[in-house]
C-alpha cells in the first residue's frame, strides 16, 4: 500500500459485504451439532427440489433445484441428511444475525436474509492492516452470538465489496479486503471476473455486453459510462463506475414502498371440493393480512388463484380479482372476500396451489377513518357490486380491534393458536404443505428450546 493509497483511504468510507455461508444449512447445524461435517441439503416446499447444500453435499455433487427423490435414489448420495425448510427458524437467525452485525457497526443495510452491507468509516481504511480488523471483529462477534459462518469482502463501493465477498467465498477465505490493494492489483482481480458474475448483470445482459466487447469486470469498469445507459441502463453505468472505484449507489437510504403482500403455496395434497378450498383461502388470507399488518399497511385490492397441475391435460387456473373499498388490513375483511372467488373452482378437480394477493398498498392511518358505532363497527353502509368490486363496509365490516386481538395472540401463541372459521383449531389439514424432514423450532418456542446440559 503506497503513500497516495493511504492518503486516499483517509478519506474514503469503504463497504463491507457480510455473508452466511449457505445460511439455511448453517442454521440447521446450530440447532444440531451432529449435522456439522456431513452433507446437509435443504429442501423447498413439500421436501421438492435441493435449494440450499453444504460444502459437503457440493462435493458429491448434488445440484442446486435437483428434485430430492433423485438424490434419494442415487447411490452416490447415500448419505446426504435432509432438511425441510424452516422458515420459523431462518428468520429467527436472520434477525439476530442484523442484531449482532449492528452491535459494532453504525451504518448497517439488510441486503438479504444472509447479506448485510456495512459502511467502515474512513479511519478502518487507513489503520494498518486496512478494514480487515474491524471486520474480523464482526464475524467473530457473528459466530460467538449466532453460530453461523460468514465470509466476507471489503472495497471502496458496494460493488467492489460483492466482487471481493465472491472471491473470498471461491477461495474459501473468511475475508477478501481490497481496502489494502493497489489500484492494479484491484484491476487484476477484475480482469479475471466475468462480467456475468458482477452483482446485477444477468445472464441475457452479460451476452449484451460480451457481444459489445465487454467480457469482464475489468472491461466493464474502463467502458465509456455513457455507453452503458444506452446498452443497459443509468444502473448499468453506476455499476461500471463502481467498479472503477466511485460511489454511485449509497448504503441504506430510505427503502422502496412495499407494493404488494403475496401469500401462495403449493398444497401437500390436492383440494378437490370447494369447502376445502374454502380453508385454504381462510388461512393464505389470515397470514397475508399478518405480514401487511406488520409492516403497518392497507390493501385496496385482493387477488386470488387457484390452481390445477399444468401438466394435467385438463389444466385450470383461475384468477379472482376485487377492491377493497375503504382499504382495509383486517383479516375478516380480506378473507370473506377471498371466499368470493370460490365459485370459480370446479368441484372435483385436484387442485395443488392457491395464493392471496394484497396490493393498491397505503400506509395505515393515511385514508380517513369511518364513524363507530356502540360496539366499534363502522356505520356507513356498503355498496357492493356484481362486477368484481367488493365494499368491506356495512353490516359485516368489524371493528378494528379484531385484527390487533388476533396479532397479540398469535404473537404469544404461535400462528396456528387462533384461526377463522373453518380454519381454527382442527389439526394439520390434510393439505397443509409437506415438510417431512422438518426440524424443531429451536429458536421461536418455549417448548422446543434447546437444552444446555452439563
Amino acid at each position: 500500500m503506497n503513500a497516495a493509497d493511504v492518503t486516499a483511504g483517509a478519506r474514503t468510507p469503504h463497504v463491507a459485504l457480510v455473508d452466511v455461508r449457505s445460511m439455511y444449512v448453517s442454521c440447521e447445524r446450530v440447532i444440531d451439532p451432529s449435522l456439522v461435517g456431513r452433507p446437509v441439503v435443504v429442501l423447498s416446499n413439500n421436501d421438492g427440489c435441493v435449494i440450499a447444500r453444504s460444502g459437503e453435499a457440493k462435493l458429491l455433487g448434488v445440484s442446486m433445484g435437483q428434485p430430492w427423490f433423485q438424490v434419494q435414489r442415487d447411490p452416490r448420495f447415500g448419505g446426504v441428511v435432509a432438511r425441510s425448510s424452516n422458515y420459523e427458524l431462518y428468520g429467527d437467525m436472520a434477525s439476530r444475525l442484523v442484531a449482532s452485525v449492528s452491535s459494532l457497526a453504525a451504518d448497517v443495510e439488510v441486503y438479504s436474509i444472509d447479506e448485510l452491507f456495512v459502511s467502515l468509516p474512513p479511519r478502518a481504511a487507513a489503520a494498518v492492516g486496512g478494514a480487515g480488523p474491524m471486520v474480523v471483529a464482526i464475524c467473530e462477534r457473528v459466530a460467538r452470538w449466532t453460530g453461523l459462518p460468514t465470509a466476507a469482502g471489503v472495497g471502496a463501493t458496494k460493488t467492489l465489496a460483492k466482487v471481493a465477498q465472491r472471491e473470498a467465498k471461491q477461495r474459501r477465505l473468511n475475508l477478501m479486503d481490497l481496502s489494502t490493494w493497489s489500484r492494479d492489483r484491484v484491476d487484476a482481480l477484475l480482469a479475471v471476473t466475468p462480467v456475468v458474475e458482477v452483482w446485477g448483470i444477468g445472464s441475457r445482459l452479460a451476452r449484451r455486453l460480451n457481444a459489445a466487447g465487454i467480457r469482464s469486470a475489468l472491461d466493464l469498469a474502463r467502458a465509456d459510462p455513457m455507453m452503458l445507459r444506452r446498452t443497459g441502463s443509468v444502473v448499468l453505468e453506476r455499476t461500471g463506475r463502481e467498479l472503477a472505484g466511485t460511489p454511485c449507489i449509497p448504503l441504506g437510504g430510505e427503502p422502496a414502498a412495499r407494493r404488494q403482500v403475496m401469500h401462495t403455496r403449493m398444497m401437500g395434497e390436492p383440494v378437490t371440493e370447494p369447502e376445502q378450498m374454502r380453508q385454504v383461502l381462510t388461512v393464505y388470507a389470515q397470514r397475508a393480512v399478518a405480514r401487511l399488518r406488520e409492516a403497518g399497511l392497507v390493501a385496496g385490492a385482493l387477488s386470488v388463484t387457484m390452481s390445477t397441475s399444468p401438466h394435467r391435460p385438463d389444466a385450470r387456473h383461475h384468477t379472482w380479482s376485487t377492491g377493497l373499498a375503504p382499504a382495509t388490513d383486517q383479516p375478516l375483511e380480506v378473507i370473506r372476500a377471498a371466499h368470493r372467488a370460490l365459485p370459480l373452482m370446479e368441484a372435483g378437480r385436484p387442485y395443488n396451489r392457491a395464493g392471496i394477493l394484497l396490493t393498491d398498498l397505503v400506509p395505515a392511518g393515511s385514508q380517513p377513518a369511518l364513524p363507530l358505532d356502540l360496539f366499534g363497527l363502522e356505520t356507513t353502509p356498503g355498496t357492493g357490486s356484481a362486477t368484481g368490486t367488493a365494499s368491506t363496509t356495512g353490516p359485516e365490516r368489524s371493528g378494528p380491534g379484531v385484527g390487533a386481538a388476533l396479532d397479540a395472540v398469535t404473537a404469544r401463541f404461535g400462528t396456528g393458536a387462533l384461526a377463522h372459521g373453518v380454519a381454527g383449531l382442527r389439526g394439520e389439514p390434510v393439505w397443509a404443505m409437506r415438510r417431512e424432514q422438518l426440524s424443531a423450532p429451536a429458536t421461536t418456542q418455549w417448548d422446543q428450546l434447546l437444552t444446555a446440559r452439563t
